[in-house]
């Protein structure tokens, strides 16, 4: 059976999971998961998880810089491997896994698949990219929460494939001051980055959307609409019925906690990095239109 793919991608703290858990509640014929093949804690789903990938692969595997999406992504982002090798091994880890599930459409929710975004139509032909951006102060907020040392020292961080950073991918204006950057301007680099790599695939390829999180959980906007019509249409495969959104649409998970820290409290030279990183893809996204934004960006411009 040909299967229909399609990948959500985002920078985290997007609700992927939300989706990767809800979808094949209320699309026909789909299967949906959120990070199919990572390790969830002591349960039976990750022992159903070993089985179907094996213990390499989400173990030593991964460990050892060998296995796994964003293992991979990153290897090809950074020029490390070519992206014929990347997409054979994308397709190999995948496709016992595809195979085994007995609905047509397949839904992956898992960050990463931004990393090869705009090699999707080489890597997968004919799958689709969901791209979910959130306006980066949030998002950086949301990271400061819920992984306070996330781009800081994380251990995640210091095993293999390492941090993305400038000096891996050739952005050598980024470079030169990546030392200088605190926590606030090296996650402003990543949206930045994130956000570029799926406007892009967009821009070449009809197989790749890029959608606001916030219109999507937004009971006024047909954005969930626009959104779950892409993510179950494909030219080449059958129809898919859905059901009530008003459940999709419901509570989003995984939201972080903790104390707020929002870009009011930032400092200049904080606020300066998230305009030079972000300022693109926000003023592509109607991001930062606030008046107490713009003004307090007016002494960067």
């Amino acid at each position: 059976m040909t299967k229909q793919l399609t990948f959500i991608a985002s920078g985290g703290r997007t609700g992927t999971q939300y989706f990767g858990d809800i979808l094949k509640d209320v699309v026909s014929d789909c299967h949906s998961e959120h990070e199919p093949d990572m390790v969830a804690g002591l349960s039976r789903l990750t022992w159903e998880r070993l089985k179907r990938f094996g213990f390499w692969h989400m173990g030593p595997g991964r460990l050892l810089g060998q296995t796994g999406v964003r293992v991979l992504g990153q290897a090809y982002l950074e020029k490390r491997m070519p992206l014929e090798t990347c997409a054979q091994k994308l397709r190999a880890t995948r496709a016992a896994y595809h195979e085994s599930i007995p609905e047509t459409l397949v839904v992956e929710s898992y960050y990463a698949w931004w990393m090869v975004a705009l090699e999707i139509d080489r890597v997968f032909p004919g799958a689709k990219i969901a791209g979910i951006l959130r306006d980066p102060r949030d998002w950086i907020a949301s990271w400061l929460k819920h992984e306070p040392k996330r781009r800081n020292g994380a251990l995640s961080e210091k095993l293999p494939p390492g941090m993305l950073d400038p000096k891996k991918i050739g952005d050598d204006a980024a470079c030169a001051d990546w030392e200088a950057l605190d926590q606030i301007g090296r996650l402003a680099w990543e949206w930045g980055l994130i956000a570029d790599t799926l406007d892009r695939a967009a821009e070449e390829s009809k197989n790749v959307a890029v959608f606001r999180f916030e219109e999507i959980f937004d009971a006024e906007s047909d954005a969930l609409q626009r959104f779950v019509t892409f993510v179950t249409t494909n030219e080449s495969g059958p129809r898919h019925e859905v059901g009530d959104l008003a459940a999709v649409r419901g509570e989003v998970r995984n939201a972080s906690r903790g104390a707020d820290r929002g870009w009011q409290t930032w400092k200049d030279e904080q606020v300066a990095a998230v305009v030079r990183f972000c300022g693109r893809g926000m003023a592509a996204h109607g991001y930062g239109q606030e008046a107490d934004w713009l003004e307090r960006i007016a002494r960067f411009s």
